[in-house]
């Protein structure tokens, strides 16, 4: 039974690829870093699709499986559904993530967004606020989240690079015992980006590889 669940996400992933690489190419960029999110925004009219997947290493097993969307509706504001393709019992599979940029400086090159995403293992909804400041050689990245479990306020802190505008190497923490720090680098194409790092869980323990794979497009002419 197990095994039909898995065939039947990766069917249904693969055919999402393969109608979406035929979309028109964008210039958006994935609106976080390995577990993190940023000020960044997807864009004005553009769909986004991540396929994050996190695990051991050693024999790939799988530790969690999430497909995120994102529809950029203008320059400010992105909307999606994020879907827990895990095997297993959990509650809610299908949840609302959203951003909303609501300081934007590029003459200081600072930005500041509130949103709510559910990128943690329990894959849960948590509000957040975050601040993106660049800084010409690298862009820092600080903010705090309240995770409704444990009715904690953690703050995270998170730090990229671009070089020649396709590779990107990035790093963040997250406070708090349930949560973790990651680092990991990126390869951002025309239609697709692809980011490949490790998380290492506070509370100690082996770490964990996570891989994105994220394809874009415009669902209308700007």
């Amino acid at each position: 039974m197990r095994s039909t669940k898995c065939e039947s996400v990766i069917r249904t992933a693969l055919a999402l690829v393969s109608v979406f690489l035929a979309a028109q190419a964008a210039e958006a960029c994935y609106s976080g870093l390995i577990i993190i999110p940023t000020a960044d925004v997807t864009g004005p009219y553009t769909w986004a699709l991540d396929l994050q997947w996190q695990g051991s290493s050693g024999a790939f097993k799988t530790d969690q499986l999430v497909i995120n969307t994102e529809l950029g509706l203008g320059e400010r504001f992105e909307v999606g559904l994020d879907i827990d393709a895990t095997s297993g019992s959990v509650d809610r599979r299908v949840l609302l993530n959203a951003k909303y940029l609501f300081v934007k400086s590029d003459r200081h090159g600072f930005a500041v967004a509130v949103g709510i995403q559910n990128m943690t293992q329990q894959f849960t909804p948590f509000p957040y606020v975050v601040a993106t400041k660049d800084w010409g050689v690298f862009r820092t990245h600080l903010g705090i989240q309240h995770e409704r479990d444990d009715n904690h306020n953690n703050w995270f802190v998170g730090v990229d690079r671009t070089f020649q505008q396709k590779w990107q190497v990035m790093a963040d923490y997250t406070a708090g015992e349930q949560n973790c720090s990651s680092a990991g680098i990126g390869w951002i194409g025309d239609r697709w980006q692809v980011f490949l790092g490790a998380q290492w869980p506070n509370a100690g323990g082996g770490p964990l590889v996570v891989l994105h794979m994220n394809l874009m497009g415009h669902f209308r002419n700007r």
